[in-house]
C-alpha cells in the first residue's frame, strides 16, 4: 500500500463495529473514511474506530471523527477510538478534542 494512500476495513465485534483505518487520513482519504464510518452509525452497536495504522492525519481527518462523534450526539450509534497511533494521539492532544472523543482500551469479546 503507498504510504498516500488509505485503508478502511470494516468488521463485526460483539455487538458492534470495528472500522479499521490505516495510512494517510487527510482530505483525499477522507470520502471514504466518512462513507465508512456513517454506514456504520446507521446500526445499533457501538462503533469503534481503530487507528492504530493511522500514519499520518490532518485536521479534515479529525473533523471526520468529530462529525462522526456529533451524529451520535444525534441519534446515531456511539463512536469509540481504539488504539490511535502516535500521529493520531499528537493530533488530539495538540488540538485539545482528546477530552471529546471516548478512547476505550479495549475491543468487546
Amino acid at each position: 500500500m503507498p504510504e498516500e494512500q488509505v485503508k478502511v476495513e470494516v468488521a463485526e465485534c460483539g455487538d458492534g463495529i470495528v472500522v479499521r483505518v490505516s495510512g494517510v487520513l487527510d482530505a483525499l482519504s477522507l470520502p471514504d473514511v466518512s462513507r465508512e464510518l456513517t454506514d456504520a452509525q446507521r446500526g445499533s452497536g457501538t462503533v469503534y474506530v481503530d487507528l492504530a495504522e493511522v500514519t499520518f492525519m490532518d485536521s479534515r481527518g479529525l473533523g471526520s471523527l468529530l462529525a462522526a462523534n456529533e451524529r451520535s450526539r444525534e441519534g446515531a450509534a456511539p463512536i469509540r477510538i481504539y488504539r490511535p497511533s502516535d500521529a493520531v494521539r499528537r493530533l488530539l492532544e495538540v488540538s485539545g478534542v482528546g477530552p471529546v472523543l471516548t478512547e476505550v482500551p479495549d475491543l468487546p469479546a
